[in-house]
């Protein structure tokens, strides 16, 4: 089966790998992955995402094609609609500390993809093992809704809806002999996955 990885028409469809249904609608991805996971989709936040198509996740966990069709549905509804506008989170109050180190890494990262001149975008997603999963990616141009700013000569995104999430939170990059990667100290998690990756 061909598998597209972007839609020319901007319409989600069952051959999508999932991640990239996340990150062709970033503005929409929490509503997306929370519909996701609302379904029973939960490999949102897992390294399955990256390969496994809406399809094939949604078949592998024993859903039928007719519930597919209705996923789809609804996720291509969510895209369309218009965001809900939220006022109860104090912009001017939020704080995020990315470390020398993982500031370092990420400059490392764009050189290696020749990317030196892209922007780090931080985001929180439904998913995970434990309910909430931390994205990080490359982007070439911030959204206008996000929040920008710029760490020793880093320019760093963070999407709107995750304000909330991430205020206060630390972003470090580690490197042991038990693990390596970034990892965030997050004062408003109630539970945190062992990997650092996932929290509720």
């Amino acid at each position: 089966m061909e598998q597209k990885s972007i839609s020319k028409t901007g319409e989600i469809t069952k051959d999508m790998i999932i991640q990239d249904i996340l990150a062709e609608h970033p503005d929409k991805a929490m509503l997306l992955s929370e519909i996701l996971m609302e379904f029973g989709i939960h490999c949102v936040g897992c390294g399955a995402s990256g390969f496994e198509t809406l399809e094939e996740g949604v078949l592998g966990h024993g859903f039928s094609e007719e519930e597919l069709d209705i996923l789809v549905n609804n996720l291509n509804k969510a895209v369309k609609t218009k965001p809900e506008m939220k006022s109860s989170f104090n912009i001017s109050e939020f704080s995020i500390k990315i470390t020398p180190k993982a500031v370092s890494k990420v400059k490392e990262i764009m050189k290696q993809e020749e990317k030196e001149n892209n922007i780090l975008r931080v985001s929180v997603l439904a998913g995970g093992c434990s309910g909430y999963t931390y994205d990080l990616e490359i982007i070439d141009k911030s959204f206008r809704s996000d929040l920008s700013f710029k760490k020793d000569g880093l320019m760093i995104s963070i999407d709107k809806e995750s304000l909330e999430f991430l205020n206060g939170a630390e972003i470090d990059f580690i490197d042991t002999l038990k693990e390596s990667g970034f990892r965030f100290n997050n004062p408003n998690a109630t539970k945190e996955c062992g990997c650092g990756k996932s929290f509720s």
